[in-house]
């Protein structure tokens, strides 16, 4: 079940009722080698798969980054066409919030009136290698070496449709996301420094924003909310016994092999990967999963399995015409076990990312850390304890500030948030691990704030 926090989701997971037109047949694919990296890319312009709005322009394919790398990506400009070339630009690493939905009869789709292309060019990947329709010998073992391929990838992107090159990038991502960004924006800034130096060449990809939900930020706090929540989840009904509540609880704080010392030894300076590595089995082990019991890790309303989000999808993106159309040469994946498995040997998945988000908190960056309230693997409660934890010139203001309800209209109370200064902390109402999913008009208004640079607020 932890695999699923690392998979990169290309299309929208929703079940609507009407039905579409055939499918289009996609432009001639072309393969384009980069003049400046040892990168090309495979691409199908305008499939006429999932979006379908007039005047939208579409290109999926690979971005071989050499190794035998290849990633997949789908990209969709904005569907206000006139204003396509001038809109900001959001790099997505999951898929609730795109441009179709998938049909009960799971060979059609239909739009999505809340996708994020709504306001913005969206850009979705499937990273690491193993994921989605991605491919090849090489992969990343950890969020380092995975911002290192993603600039790579955007680089050759933007030298091939230079018409989007440039743009303000509001970086977006969910579950392990909330590794990646704070890496992915850290690596960034440090590659155009160089860039601005002469030192490499290359387009600066500037960051303007970074939202993740349901973020796996800092582990301990997620692990020590584990218990607490499964016993008092605020809103919802208890889904532990008190023996078990202890059990889990000792499990935590036992000193020297719990799980807390182990994750505390994992990210100290002499922490090692194989430390981190015990740190996951135990903690996994003696906290995550008897807390848990039979409950939907995504998703506490349910038990396993669960419903929701449907699966449909994934039987959509299998059709042999629909992989043809979008130029994909593999069948499709939402999970791979050989890469959960490097980044938890690697250590990656145990070491926290607070100090490099509360470094971009600093920096002034606009920031929104958001929560679905039904969501246990990442839950508001370890994630609103790392927020008052974390190290930045808002800390003191943060940890004094109240909850303030959210409201959308049409659509009522959907949330609360505490806002300070340029960062965001939001617990969604009635909604699992995939956010934009459960709430999707309240997600594409608050798409909408971040990219005004507005704090999170009632409309």
């Amino acid at each position: 079940m932890w695999a699923r926090i690392l998979i990169t989701v290309t299309l929208v997971l929703s079940v609507l009722t009407a039905n579409l037109p055939a499918l289009v047949s996609p432009d001639v694919k072309r393969s384009i080698a980069s003049r400046t990296f040892n990168t090309s890319l495979r691409t199908v312009e305008n499939s006429g798969i999932c979006e379908t709005t007039p005047g939208v322009h579409t290109v999926s394919g690979y971005i071989d980054i050499g190794n035998g790398e290849n990633y997949f990506f789908w990209f969709f400009s904005s569907r206000q066409t006139k204003k396509a070339s001038k809109a900001p630009w959001v790099l997505w690493f999951s898929g609730e919030n795109g441009p179709c939905r998938v049909n009960p009869d799971q060979k059609t789709t239909t739009i999505n009136h809340n996708s994020w292309n709504e306001v913005a060019n969206v850009m979705y990947i499937d990273q690491p290698i193993g994921t989605g329709f991605s491919h090849g010998a090489k992969n990343a073992d950890n969020s380092k070496e995975a911002a290192s391929k993603i600039w790579v990838m955007l680089q050759a992107f933007f030298e091939r449709y230079s018409a989007y090159e440039g743009r303000e990038l509001i970086l977006a991502l969910g579950g392990y996301g909330g590794h990646y960004g704070p890496e992915f924006v850290t690596y960034f800034d440090s590659q155009n420094n160089l860039i601005r130096l002469g030192t490499i060449k290359g387009e600066a990809i500037s960051v303007g924003a970074l939202m993740i939900s349901g973020g796996w930020i800092d582990p301990a706090a997620q692990y020590a909310s584990y218990p607490e929540f499964a016993a008092h989840p605020p809103g919802y009904s208890p889904f532990i016994s008190n023996s078990v509540f202890n059990q889990v609880t000792t499990s935590l704080h036992i000193s020297g092999g719990g799980c807390l010392d182990r994750l505390k030894g994992c990210n100290s300076a002499a922490g090692i990967d194989i430390f981190c590595y015990n740190a996951y089995l135990i903690c996994t082990e003696f906290v995550f999963a008897p807390a848990l019991g039979d409950r939907d890790p995504y998703d506490i309303r349910s038990k396993l399995p669960s419903p929701l989000p449907p699966s449909g999808y994934m039987f959509y993106l299998q059709q042999p015409e629909v992989q043809k159309a979008i130029g994909a040469e593999v069948k499709y994946s939402e999970c791979s076990p050989n890469v959960f498995n490097n980044f938890i040997r690697d250590g990656d998945f145990t070491r926290t990312l607070l100090p490099q988000l509360g470094a971009l908190a600093n920096s002034k960056l606009k920031i929104l850390v958001w929560y679905g309230d039904a969501d246990y693997i990442s839950n508001w409660v370890g994630g609103l304890a790392f927020s008052r934890e974390m190290e930045w010139y808002g800390k003191d203001m943060f940890r004094k500030a109240s909850f303030e309800d959210v409201k959308i209209s049409g659509v009522g109370g959907v949330g609360e948030v505490i806002n300070v200064d340029n960062f965001s902390f939001l617990r969604v109402f009635k909604a699992g691990h995939e956010v934009s999913f459960y709430q999707s008009v309240a997600s594409l208004e608050f798409l909408k704030q971040v990219i005004a640079k507005q704090q999170i607020h009632s409309v």
